[in-house]
């Protein structure tokens, strides 16, 4: 990271879903850097920026989850935290700061990134000090998904409306919450489906309230699942709880991490008259899934 001769180019973005317009970000930094002759780094923040604010968004990542995605691209990754210091600097020292200690010999960024002082750095101000400072600036243009940019706000605003397929699209994967499997109400034991209450998956998005037929990784396997997400109102839940379902599993995993990832929405969340009637629910919402997730090889 310190090699002066050999210097770097910087993917420098926030990178939270690491989705389809990151990608092409960093591809792009892959491509300056042999062209110059040097080495790619992906430069970030440990934490959301607005976080120090206390206006950070729900995230599609957990900060554990987005390093090891951007490590996951073979790049390096260096991650500082965000903290009062670095929001106070002025664009222009920020600059100078990475030219300083990276040896920068260029920068690749996203049409919307801002740096410095309250986001008063953008990408024209970035070129200006490239030109003055001695290295090179690429700016990506937006990756489109059914005619508009893909971003990580685009995909926040469809999982929260119920749009799985577009937000999957767009990230490149499916949306997934991981986490450890807590006691709740025992609820669904009572309906004849045991479910795994889901806990512990951080500041993230909650897809909007429903049923989605889903893969689920615990204790070193995949299984086919269904999901629910809401507050369960006709068992008069008060709490929104993330409960899978595990087709075909039968095994007490109180206490161990499991992955939830969403493949597809079924129906959004409903009161029933009776738990009969959910449980009637729930039999066909099993049979829907379990169609769905073979047919995809799930």
């Amino acid at each position: 990271m310190q090699n002066k001769a050999q210097g770097h180019v910087l993917a420098l973005g926030t990178f939270d879903g690491v989705h389809l317009g990151h990608r092409a970000l960093l591809q792009q930094t892959v491509m300056l850097a042999e062209a110059l002759g040097a080495a790619p780094i992906i430069y970030t923040f440990q934490n959301h920026p607005l976080s120090l604010f206390g206006r950070s968004p729900k995230l599609l990542m957990t900060e554990a989850e987005r390093i090891a995605a951007l490590e996951a691209t073979g790049m390096p990754v260096v991650a500082d935290p965000f903290d009062a210091q670095f929001a106070a600097q002025p664009p222009q020292a920020f600059v100078r700061m990475l030219v300083e200690r990276f040896a920068l010999q260029g920068a690749v960024v996203g049409f919307n990134y801002t740096f410095g002082d309250r986001g008063a750095g953008n990408t024209a101000l970035l070129q200006a000090l490239g030109k003055e400072l001695g290295f090179a600036v690429q700016v990506i243009e937006p990756v489109s998904y059914k005619d508009a940019p893909v971003s990580s706000t685009r995909i926040r605003a469809c999982l929260e409306e119920g749009a799985l397929d577009a937000a999957n699209a767009m990230l490149g994967a499916r949306y997934a919450l991981s986490g450890t499997v807590a006691a709740n109400r025992r609820i669904g034991h009572t309906l004849g489906f045991p479910t795994a209450n889901l806990e512990g998956y951080g500041n993230k998005v909650l897809p909007s309230p429903g049923v989605y037929a889903a893969r689920a990784y615990v204790a070193g396997q995949v299984f086919q699942a269904v999901t629910n997400v809401g507050n369960n109102p006709t068992v008069e839940g008060k709490v929104t709880t993330v409960e899978t379902h595990l087709l075909e599993f039968d095994r007490d995993i109180y206490g161990m991490p499991m992955r939830v990832e969403f493949v597809a929405r079924l129906r959004g969340e409903i009161r029933f008259p009776s738990r009969e009637a959910l449980s009637r629910q729930i039999a066909s919402d099993v049979t829907h899934a379990r169609e769905i997730l073979t047919k995809a090889g799930q």
